[in-house]
């Protein structure tokens, strides 16, 4: 009896927020150090699913600018990142990071290590227009597909955790 209650849970079934996903084989995603704000979202991913470990190993100097496989061959794990998160916000692609995320995105796709996009859009995190990144990314990347596969974006507020959900089924959750 609901006649003395002023609201009810209201369920969808089949909605985003409602679904529990775990990963349910070991998933790796790395975060590059030249990609600001990545690190800091795969982490808020990890501690949301169960199942997703981060790794954002530093480059090591300019050896791993020099040479960005290396960066990415030395994770900090045994075997190899599954994932790479490419982080879109205001702050992607510019000057020296920019540069050397450009040659870690190079790297992480000759190495067949699956790009996952995600685009920010809260303004307070950097959120910006897609249409920025066509005028910041390396044409080389543009030229090579890099924007083939589409980017889950990223709001802010109540429907964070709905992005949240489609970057981990993006990750394979």
């Amino acid at each position: 009896n609901f006649l003395d209650k002023t609201s009810l849970p209201l369920c969808v079934p089949g909605e985003l927020e409602s679904q529990s996903l775990v990963f349910s084989k070991q998933t790796t995603v790395w975060a590059s150090p030249a990609n600001p704000g990545a690190a800091e979202l795969a982490c808020e991913l990890a501690s949301a699913f169960r199942g997703l470990t981060v790794s954002n190993v530093a480059d090591v100097g300019s050896s791993a600018s020099a040479h960005p496989s290396m960066a990415l061959r030395g994770l900090d794990r045994p075997g190899k990142a599954t994932h790479m998160l490419l982080y879109l916000n205001q702050n992607t692609w510019l000057e020296d990071d920019g540069e050397r995320l450009a040659e870690h995105v190079k790297q992480a796709r000759e190495d067949k290590l699956k790009i996952v996009m995600a685009h920010e859009n809260d303004p307070a995190l950097g959120g910006c227009q897609f249409s920025r990144f066509f005028e910041t990314t390396p044409q080389e990347l543009i030229a090579g597909g890099l924007y083939t596969d589409l980017a889950k974006s990223c709001f802010p507020g109540r429907h964070r955790k709905v992005s949240l959900v489609l970057l981990a089924k993006s990750l394979g959750a």
